[in-house]
């Protein structure tokens, strides 16, 4: 796949996995307004539901970021990483290390 058809993928995932990520804590903050009329001791689950979808959707669409991001920096496709020498990675972290921080 070339980088400008990897990048539109990635860029698709992120804001399909965005879109989701925000109607779930939508969602959930309805669930925590409906708990605090209730009160807590109610036995509705909703709240546990909702929590359980944004953490769910919130991994997601961090994952969906990070990928992006490790694309547009490193020009390297999460699909091609498993492909990647060990050796290269290093030496591409180290080198991104010492020119954040300085040589140690």
């Amino acid at each position: 796949m070339d980088g400008e058809n990897e990048l539109a993928r990635l860029r698709d995932q992120l804001e399909q996995t965005k879109a989701l990520y925000q109607g779930a804590k939508l969602n959930h903050d309805r669930a925590l307004e409906r708990v605090r009329d209730l009160g807590m001791t109610h036995p509705d689950g909703s709240i546990r539901h909702a929590t359980l979808v944004f953490t769910y959707t919130l991994r997601n669409y961090r994952a969906a970021l990070e990928q992006y991001n490790r694309f547009l920096l490193d020009h390297m496709s999460p699909s091609l990483e498993k492909l990647q020498d060990p050796k290269s990675e290093r030496h591409r972290f180290n080198a991104r290390t010492t020119a954040l921080h300085g040589p140690h």
